[in-house]
C-alpha cells in the first residue's frame, strides 16, 4: 500500500510515538491526578515547551491543550470578542462554521486575497472594536503557503487580530509565530506532528482576552465556582494523557529531525511530483500561482479530464494500493473560486516518510489511467 493522505492523518507514526502512548496506557493511574501517568503534570509542562520551541513562541503558558485544531478554532472563535471578522476563501470549515454560527456573528466577510483590506471599496477602515482576520497558513487544497510575515504586518495596520489556522503546517513547515506577529495560531496533533488523533491546541498573545466556551473540573482550586476576577482557566475535565504524551513523543521526534530538514524534503518531492504530473495530458492541477512571495506546501490537488475525482481515487485504491484523498476536503469556499465544485479534486499529501517510490507509484498509476480513456 502508499499512504498519500497525510493533510488527513499522518501515517506511519514514529515508533516512539507508539511506545509512549502504549508505556502510559500500561502505567498506574495516580491517586492525586485524573490521569493515567504519575507524571501527567509533567508530561503536559515539557509538551508546552516543546510546542514553544516548534512554533517560536517566548511564552509556553500560553499554550492550551485542546482536543484537535477543530476544538481550538470553536474555542477561539466562540471566546473572542469582535465586531467584524474577514476570512479567506482557503478556510477550513472548522474555521467557517464557528464564525457563520456564533450566537453574534457581527460582520463577516470572505476575502480570495489579503490585498482586499487595502483595497479603496474595503469598509475596514470603518471597523469598530476588536477586528478579526482568519487564515490557513497552508491550504489544504492548493496547498499554498501564506506569506504570513506579510500579511500580519498589512492586518495590523488595519487594526486586525490574525488568528492562523496551521493544522497543515505545524510540523512540516516553519513557523516563526512572534517574529511574524502571529496573535493566535492553532494547530492539530495528528497530521505534521505525528502524535495520535485527538490532540492539538492553540496558543495566544499576551494581552487578548479569550473567554473561556468550557468549564469543569480542572485539579486546582475546586472552591471556585464563578471566576469573578476573570482569571481564567483553558484546561478543564480529565486530560487525554495517553494521547499528548505521543503527541510529545510526535513533536520531539519533529524537533530532532528539524523541521527545516522535513520542509527541505518535502518541497523537493513535491516540486518533483507536479513535474511529473504536469507532463502527463488530461491532467489539470490547482495549486498555488507563485505571486506575493507564497510557495507551496506539501499538498497536491488534481483532476483527469473525463472522470470524477472520486472515480480516479476510488481506482486509485483499488487498482493500484494508492490511498489519496477525494472531495471538497471540507473547504468548500476555494472550490467554488477554483470552479472545481461540487465534486472537489483528487488530494495528494505528503509527509515526511513518504519516499521517492511512493510518488513513482502514483505518477506511474495516473498514467495508466489517461491512457485508458
Amino acid at each position: 500500500m502508499v499512504y498519500l493522505n497525510n493533510a488527513a492523518t499522518s501515517y506511519p507514526k514514529p515508533q516512539s510515538v507508539v511506545k509512549t502512548i502504549t508505556e502510559v496506557l500500561e502505567a498506574m493511574p495516580a491517586s492525586a491526578l485524573r490521569s493515567s501517568l504519575t507524571a501527567g503534570d509533567d508530561i503536559l509542562a515539557l509538551l508546552r515547551k516543546d510546542l514553544a520551541t516548534l512554533l517560536h513562541v517566548s511564552h509556553h503558558d500560553r499554550i492550551v491543550l485542546t482536543s484537535g485544531a477543530t476544538d481550538a478554532l470553536n474555542r477561539l472563535i466562540g471566546g473572542l470578542t469582535f465586531s467584524h471578522a474577514l476570512a479567506t476563501t482557503d478556510n477550513h470549515n472548522s474555521v467557517l462554521r464557528p464564525l457563520e454560527n456564533r450566537d453574534n456573528p457581527g460582520h463577516l466577510e470572505y476575502i480570495e486575497s489579503i490585498d482586499y483590506i487595502d483595497h479603496p471599496d474595503n469598509p475596514s477602515h470603518q471597523i469598530d472594536g476588536q477586528s478579526l482576520l482568519v487564515l490557513p497558513h497552508c491550504s489544504n487544497v492548493t496547498g499554498t503557503i501564506h506569506d504570513i510575515a506579510s500579511i500580519c504586518q498589512k492586518a495590523h495596520q488595519h487594526h486586525l487580530l490574525v488568528m492562523l489556522d496551521a493544522s497543515q503546517s505545524a510540523g512540516c513547515i516553519p513557523i516563526h509565530a512572534e517574529k511574524w506577529g502571529v496573535d493566535i495560531i492553532a494547530f492539530t496533533g495528528h497530521k505534521a506532528l505525528f502524535g495520535p488523533q485527538g490532540t492539538g491546541g492553540f496558543y495566544f498573545r499576551p494581552g487578548i482576552d479569550l473567554r473561556p466556551t468550557m468549564f469543569g473540573g480542572t485539579g486546582r482550586d475546586s472552591s471556585i465556582i464563578r471566576y469573578d476576577d476573570g482569571d481564567w482557566e483553558y484546561e478543564v475535565g480529565t486530560s487525554n494523557i495517553p494521547g499528548l504524551a505521543g503527541l510529545k513523543a510526535g513533536v520531539e521526534y519533529v524537533l530532532q529531525v528539524g523541521v527545516e530538514t522535513i520542509f527541505r524534503q518535502l518541497q523537493s518531492q513535491t516540486q518533483w511530483l507536479i513535474t511529473q504530473l504536469k507532463g502527463i495530458p488530461k491532467v489539470r492541477l490547482y495549486i498555488h500561482d507563485n505571486q506575493g512571495g507564497e510557495s507551496q506546501g506539501p499538498v497536491v490537488s488534481f483532476n483527469i479530464e473525463g472522470l470524477k475525482p472520486a472515480d480516479v481515487g476510488y481506482i486509485l485504491q483499488n487498482a493500484y494500493g494508492i490511498t489519496t484523498r477525494t472531495g471538497l476536503h471540507c473547504a468548500p469556499l476555494i472550490h467554488q473560486q477554483l470552479g472545481t465544485a461540487p465534486w472537489g479534486t483528487v488530494r495528494v499529501s505528503l509527509s515526511y516518510h513518504t519516499t521517492q517510490d511512493d510518488l513513482q507509484a502514483l505518477v506511474d498509476a495516473v498514467h495508466h489511467i489517461c491512457q485508458s480513456l
